[in-house]
């Protein structure tokens, strides 16, 4: 990535969102935020201007509610933006499994946010890239859409719908040279029930950023963050295994 690039950074008020936008605007990029909230919004942007007065940053609103206006967002995206654009994606809401079963409008929220929205963002997006023909899409999956845990398999099943639109999705991109980046984190908001045994640690999310950076310049396809993450998924599989029913 020598030229230098405007992130669209869907999700820019969450935890990871801001971290990835700081650590862009750090190496020189303009920044254009894309959230619900106004005013975290502002309190993202104007920490950015702070740190790196020569960085251009823009705020968007965001209305996941509405999966049309996602083109027209594409649309002033496109031209708000004055260098290469390239996207990061930490958008996502989450609930239990609990919290599922006493309102299941809650599995469909999670389905619009973490899969729809996604979907049709990017997917409005792509033909902008592609006339650049080069540029950078990272997204942020979860170990969660590896299997399917008891306290979060609804929230599991929205990531793993992504994880698969995201692999086509690759393919197509990649004929115009632009890199797709899948970086399945290790539950990087809260999820069900914490899981974590001696070698795991809680998320940073500075670090999560430089990876997803550095993982984009590589043009690598998917990584877990952090590393044991993989060790992770097939220890929780070959739970899933001793959880069978007995036959009779």
């Amino acid at each position: 990535m020598n030229d230098k690039r405007t992130w669209v950074v869907l999700g820019g008020t969450c935890v990871i969102g801001r971290a990835f936008a700081r650590e862009a605007a750090k190496t020189g990029n303009d920044v254009i935020l894309l959230g619900k909230d106004d005013d975290d919004l502002a309190l993202s942007a104007n920490d950015i201007r702070a740190r790196y007065p020569n960085v251009e940053v823009t705020t968007l609103p965001l209305d996941t509610a509405n999966l049309d206006s996602l083109t027209k967002m594409a649309e002033q995206c496109e031209a708000a933006a004055k260098n290469i654009i390239s996207i990061f994606s930490a958008l996502e809401t989450v609930y239990t499994q609990k919290e599922c079963g006493k309102d299941l409008g809650k599995i469909k929220n999670m389905f619009q946010i973490n899969y729809f929205s996604q979907v049709y963002f990017l997917s409005a997006m792509a033909s902008v890239l592609q006339k650049q023909a080069c540029g950078e899409i990272i997204v942020l999956g979860s170990a969660a859409g590896e299997y399917g845990m008891p306290d979060n398999y609804a929230f599991g099943s929205t990531k793993a719908a992504l994880h698969v639109w995201l692999q086509g999705f690759q393919t197509q991109m990649a004929q115009n040279h632009i890199s797709v980046t899948t970086i399945k984190a290790d539950d990087w908001d809260t999820v069900g029930t914490r899981r974590y045994s001696f070698w795991q640690k809680p998320i940073n999310p500075q670090a999560c950023a430089e990876a997803c950076l550095y993982y984009a310049r590589k043009g690598v396809k998917i990584r877990y963050f952090p590393w044991y993450v993989s060790l992770t998924v097939l220890f929780r599989r070959f739970l899933l295994t001793l959880n069978k029913p007995q036959k009779n």
